[in-house]
C-alpha cells in the first residue's frame, strides 16, 4: 500500500508529540521519503505568521507551523490567470 499525503501527517505528528523539533523531524521521516520534492521552504499563513511548507511529488504540500507545533497537509497553490 503505497503511502499518503496524510499518512506523512501522521508519522510526524507521532514523532513532534514525543519532543522531536522539525530538523529531527526532517532527518527522521521526511528528508528521504519518496512522497517529498525537495527542501523545506519559509512561506507565510493568511495571518501573516511564518511557516514551513514541504512539496510532495502528488502536487500537495505538507505544512510545519512552529509556533502550535503541528503538521498539516494543504493543496498546491492555486494559479490566476492574468
Amino acid at each position: 500500500m503505497a503511502e499518503t499525503a496524510n499518512d506523512l501527517v501522521l508519522k510526524c505528528t507521532a514523532i513532534a508529540r514525543d519532543g522531536a523539533d522539525f530538523p529531527t523531524v526532517w532527518e527522521a521521516v521526511l528528508k528521504k521519503n519518496a512522497l517529498v520534492v525537495g527542501p523545506p521552504i519559509q512561506t507565510f499563513d493568511d495571518e501573516e505568521r511564518p511557516q514551513l511548507e514541504i512539496r510532495l511529488i502528488n502536487g500537495q504540500r505538507l505544512v510545519y507551523k512552529s509556533d502550535s507545533n503541528e503538521y498539516s497537509v494543504s493543496l498546491p497553490p492555486r494559479h490566476r490567470p492574468f
